[in-house]
């Protein structure tokens, strides 16, 4: 009986050691992935960039225009990233319409859109200098973070498409016109890359049909009314008669109102 016993708790340390073995054995391998994923968007780059918006697969503006890029860049050292305030560029009127190539309050920007068009030069344009607004700030830890963001006011880059937007920045004034490779570049930022969609262009035809078929309506109701209007002149001549009849009580009631003084 008492071997019985010491054959059971035998059976089952070996049972707990196992599965304690197994537990043991699977949480190494599930650290790692979390480690990986958070050094990932941690480089060891001198500038680190982040993608504020748009995010992965959104939908962005309306009608072709008014899509967001909000670009994030961070440095240890803040002369690694030379960046001045700035509020202007491609805005909606009043401000001044700004143009392609390297941005002068963030000169290493380099900013591309797979949609480009050929008007503006084509995806391989740096779009750098249409973004509007620059603003650089002092972190509490001693670092340096520049943001920059931009929308656009006209359908230059596509209707209801897929876009893909590469980001870096340089070390020096960056290129108007992106190289097809890096090499050359003296490239101190991890690279960025989204891929988004820009909304389809179904405010224009609407806008365009609605004016006009109002005004063929309002044109065709225009002569009806005017043929109604002599009928109506027949009523006045009725109304004339009703006139006569609202002389008796009239005389009736200032004789009531005002007693001794009209009289």
């Amino acid at each position: 009986m008492l071997r019985r016993v010491v054959t059971v708790g035998l059976a089952a340390l070996l049972l707990v050691s196992c599965s304690s073995k197994k537990g043991s054995s699977s949480a190494p391998t599930t650290l790692p992935l979390f480690e990986t994923t958070t050094t990932s968007a941690l480089p060891t780059t001198p500038v680190l960039a982040k993608i504020l918006s748009p995010e992965r697969g959104s939908v962005q503006g309306s009608g072709g225009r008014g899509m967001v890029v909000a670009l994030s860049f961070t440095a240890r050292d803040p002369s690694a990233l030379a960046a001045d305030f700035r509020f202007g560029g491609a805005l909606p009127a009043p401000a001044p319409a700004a143009k392609t190539g390297a941005n002068p309050a963030f000169p290493g920007l380099v900013v591309g859109l797979s949609t480009t068009s050929s008007a503006l030069g084509g995806p391989a344009t740096n779009l750098a200098n249409l973004f509007q607004i620059v603003s650089p700030s002092a972190q509490l830890d001693g670092s340096k973070q520049v943001t920059a963001v931009w929308t656009n006011a006209a359908p230059d880059f596509g209707s209801d498409v897929d876009v893909t937007l590469v980001a870096f920045v340089l070390s020096g004034a960056a290129p108007d016109v992106i190289p097809p490779s890096q090499a050359n570049l003296d490239v101190i930022s991890n690279p960025l890359e989204v891929t988004f969609r820009v909304s389809p262009a179904t405010g224009a035809p609407t806008a365009a049909t609605t004016p006009t078929v109002a005004g063929a309506t309002t044109t065709s109701v225009k002569p009806t009314t005017t043929t109604t209007k002599p009928t109506t002149t027949v009523a006045p001549a009725t109304t004339t008669t009703r006139a006569t009849t609202t002389t008796v009580p009239a005389t009736t009631t200032t004789k009531c109102v005002l007693p001794g003084i009209l009289c």
